[in-house]
């Protein structure tokens, strides 16, 4: 018989005992555990710790809604929250651990500003939903107004200073929820298409993201989601979030790009389905596989800011309402089949282990919970996305990626590039900083140039990939076993599978590398449009599933030793 405890042994996490329930509005009422606000150490550089009626925010485990139950009761304002957040990147962005997790972060005074009106607008009873004056990062992909007080530079020094038009709508949204954007995140540089051999959260304007799990940070000589990197494009997005920049990312994935950052960060974290929220002003791929989403530390955090992503249609404001498993039928796949090929990440066989038993004991849980669960389920293998005997997606995007750019470069008024032949060009001429020695390649940008895909083979490619990944894939299994989702590893390639097919994908945390303590999750898919049946599986994963744990180096950070190590 399968025992709970020893799952919590396994995974290393710790069982809070002592919870409250706060009144949010939205809801009649939330159990919030009481250990990310009851007293603590204040991890900031604050001179005297921000008080909240005897207690403190740790901003390592604070979640949105202990934050807006704080708001609320009148215990602190958002103009508190940004100096308390603002004092965190200060910390450990370029010093401390140095993680690289901000590229630009928004004046203060600006923010001061935005927090003032939002506060005031609480007082006088104006709410503008269950986000209202939080503090919220966003990849350095997206574009910002000037106004805002950052670049968007997409990690290239081709478009450093660059201006845009304006916002992109999904900005607007957030701004209309009232969410506050405090900073621009790190990413892969133009969100992971540039060279061969270039570690995942790197880009040339802000150097390598760091996983704040990973003591020493990434290897020399690291392969490209090798176990000490912090996975990507999104790095810098799903490191602020563990790192406590703020509660709240939001980004963009093309494949894996939000759902691998977020599982090497413990963090639930959703790709919406292609098409559903408009990708205007952000950098593209292919709008074949391109979609925006975010992360956060619950699920309902996560599920209030798609919301907000999503508006004018209330997806998910019954997630509240639905974390019994046993209104779930979820489907595993074989996860001996899903795993990273070599020249990716080299295998660890004491992680792999470690893997392949929390995934059998998972199974288990959900079942004494009540879910009914198939194993083994069949799902579409890399294999079959093939066209003349190369990989599908790799020619489309080849083919979709500078005509994109283009698109997108279009959304700046002021820019000295204007085409990825400029931006390749701009690179040769500057290339002490945009090709640096530890990373000198371009031959992704180069080869897009060279695109020679006929009309005729690009429509047989989008044939391919949707036959495969969707009507014979995901369809076929989410039909056949009546599913709701299919689960499997993060530590493969399902995020591509559900890239290919344009359907929705998410994580969610399970547990710590007993090797080097980075996190690991599951990748959870369901059909195009059915986002909602992800957030449900995982508000049930986080009622029922150990607490993910903030990272020990920042929770154990002791600053008289960083002194003293600098000596």
């Amino acid at each position: 018989m399968f025992s709970l405890s020893k799952l919590l042994v396994l995974t290393g996490y710790s069982v809070r005992a002592s919870s409250c329930v706060i009144d949010i509005g939205l809801f009649k009422s939330y159990t919030c555990p009481c250990s990310s606000i009851h007293t603590s150490k204040l991890r900031t550089e604050l001179q005297s710790p921000l008080r909240v009626n005897m207690a403190v925010i740790d901003v390592l485990t604070a979640s949105g809604e202990d934050l807006q139950a704080l708001l609320k009761e009148g215990k602190t304002t958002s103009m508190e929250l940004i100096d308390l957040y603002l004092d965190q990147i200060k910390k450990h962005n370029h010093h401390g651990l140095e993680l690289n997790a901000m590229i630009s972060v928004a004046p203060r005074s600006y923010l001061i500003s935005i927090a003032k009106q939002l506060d005031e607008e609480r007082a006088a009873g104006r709410i503008r939903g269950p986000l209202h004056g939080l503090p919220i990062t966003v990849k350095d992909n997206i574009c910002t107004d000037k106004s805002l007080g950052m670049d968007t530079t997409c990690g290239a020094f081709a478009l450093v200073g660059a201006e845009p038009k304006g916002n992109a709508p999904i900005i607007e949204r957030l701004i209309d929820a009232g969410l506050i954007i405090i900073g621009k995140a790190n990413l892969s540089e133009m969100a992971g298409w540039k060279g061969f051999g270039i570690t995942t959260g790197w880009s040339a304007v802000g150097g390598q993201t760091q996983s704040p799990y990973i003591i020493g940070g990434v290897a020399k000589g690291e392969k490209l989601l090798g176990h000490t990197t912090p996975a990507g494009s999104s790095s810098g997005s799903a490191v602020s979030v563990a790192a406590g920049f703020a509660p709240l990312s939001v980004a963009t994935e093309t494949d894996g790009s939000i759902s691998q950052p977020a599982n090497r960060a413990a963090l639930y974290g959703l790709k919406l389905t292609v098409g559903s929220v408009p990708t205007d002003g952000t950098a593209p791929w292919s709008a074949l596989t391109d979609s925006v989403g975010g992360m956060a530390k619950t699920a309902q955090d996560l599920a209030y800011l798609v919301e907000s992503l999503a508006t004018g249609v209330e997806l998910f404001t019954s997630l509240n309402k639905t974390k019994l498993w046993t209104e779930q039928t979820v489907g595993f796949v074989d996860d001996k089949l899903w795993e990273f090929v070599d020249f990716i990440c080299t295998a660890d066989p004491v992680l792999i282990a470690q893997q392949q038993e929390l995934y059998k004991e998972t199974k288990s849980i959900l079942k004494q919970h009540g879910a009914k669960v198939h194993e083994n389920v069949p799902l579409t293998s890399m294999n079959e996305l093939q066209l003349d005997n190369e990989d599908a997606l790799d020619q489309l995007w080849n083919h979709d990626f500078a005509k994109a750019w283009e698109g997108f470069l279009n959304f700046f008024q002021e820019s000295k590039v204007k085409t990825i032949t400029d931006i390749v060009e701009f690179n040769k001429q500057n290339a002490e900083k945009a090709l640096p020695p530890e990373h000198p390649g371009q031959q992704l940008l180069e080869a897009t140039l060279e695109d020679k895909m006929s009309a005729d083979k690009y429509s047989e490619g989008v044939e391919i990939i949707r036959t495969a990944a969707k009507k014979n894939g995901i369809d076929r299994t989410l039909t056949e076993f009546g599913l709701d989702v299919i689960v499997g590893p993060m530590d493969g390639r399902i995020p591509t599978i559900a890239a290919a097919a344009g359907c929705p994908v998410g994580t969610v945390p399970l547990g710590y590398s007993k090797t080097n303590g980075r996190p690991f999750g599951l990748a959870v898919v369901a059909a195009a449009g059915d986002d909602q049946k992800i957030l449900n599986f995982m508000a049930a994963w986080d009622e029922t599933m150990p607490k993910r744990k903030p990272p020990p180096q920042l929770v154990d950070w002791d600053e008289s030793k960083e002194r003293l190590s600098k000596v």
